[in-house]
């Protein structure tokens, strides 16, 4: 697409956000040696006149695909935010999610399979589109991700690692997600796939605004890899201590699955320069917490 393509569809209407931001999305289907990635690029003007351009590439949580950072509400589409400060949103699907490769067996999208994927497909479109690097921005599952492309300040210039537990869970997270009765189900299924739906989502979407919550239950809900479920029963499924870039942790000082002493410990072992952030107020997903979405 060239720039005058850009621009012509930045000036449709019908390419429109909720918020009447002109933001144009490019779906790209990135073939790797780990899988295939569907990766959205949202342009908006404000990014696609700065130079250098600035991508900040988004990865959502175990259970969510990358449209839960386009929630198409006024204030939370957080590609018009982006763009409104100058950066490109890249939203992706990971593996086992989405629009992205259904790996035979859900228990292979893992961390490592996933960030191998990812800086494949992450490299190739930077070559594409001229950016120097890219920041990154994950939730959960998707930040652990994120800290292993930190390991390389030649593609990543920046990691927010979002509500992600490390080491110490949580007597929440024991009940809900490390339980003997959970573990035997996760290790029932045939193929490695978890149908994901409102006794998942339920709990989530409480702190959020009506109009968020509503969209995120008709959306998120579905089928999904199992491999961050089964990561989880044995922590840490992750080790951020290889990154070489700044990073910064953010969890909501109201959330019942993280808790501010992991969190300090997983900024601390981080391996660049990072600090923990709390956000008072905040839930398990500040970015879309009706209490939390200011601070964040």
């Amino acid at each position: 697409m060239t720039n005058d393509q850009i621009t012509q569809a930045l000036e449709r209407p019908s390419q429109r956000t909720a918020d009447d931001a002109p933001v144009v999305t490019v779906t790209h289907d990135v073939e790797t040696t780990h899988g295939r990635l569907r990766i959205r690029e949202h342009i908006g003007r404000g990014a696609w006149v700065r130079a250098p351009r600035r991508p900040v590439l988004l990865l959502p949580g175990p259970v969510a695909v990358g449209s839960f950072f386009r929630v198409p509400v006024a204030g939370y589409d957080d590609a018009t935010v982006l763009s409104e400060m100058g950066c490109v949103a890249l939203t992706v699907d990971l593996l086992g999610t989405g629009d992205s490769e259904r790996l035979v067996d859900g228990r292979a999208c893992t961390v490592a399979r996933n960030a191998a994927a990812l800086r494949e497909a992450v490299a190739t479109l930077c070559a594409m589109r001229g950016y120097p690097q890219v920041d990154v921005l994950g939730e959960s599952w998707g930040a652990a991700i994120g800290t292993q492309l930190a390991s390389d300040p030649a593609l990543v210039r920046s990691c927010v690692i979002v509500s992600t537990l490390f080491r110490d869970p949580t007597p929440a997270i024991d009940q809900m997600a490390r339980a003997p009765e959970w573990r035997g189900i996760l290790d029932g299924l045939p193929d490695g796939y978890l149908p994901v739906g409102e006794e998942i989502w339920g709990p989530l979407v409480q702190p959020m605004p009506e109009a968020v919550a509503t969209w995120a239950m008709e959306t998120q809900p579905g089928t999904y890899a199992a491999a961050p479920m089964i990561a989880v029963l044995d922590l840490p499924y992750f080790d951020p201590s290889g990154a070489k870039v700044p990073g910064l942790v953010i969890r909501g000082a109201e959330d019942p699955l993280v808790s501010e002493a992991d969190a300090r410990d997983l900024a601390e072992t981080y391996g660049g320069p990072a600090e923990a952030v709390h956000l008072p107020g905040a839930h398990h997903i500040p970015r879309v917490d009706a209490s939390g979405r200011d601070a964040f």
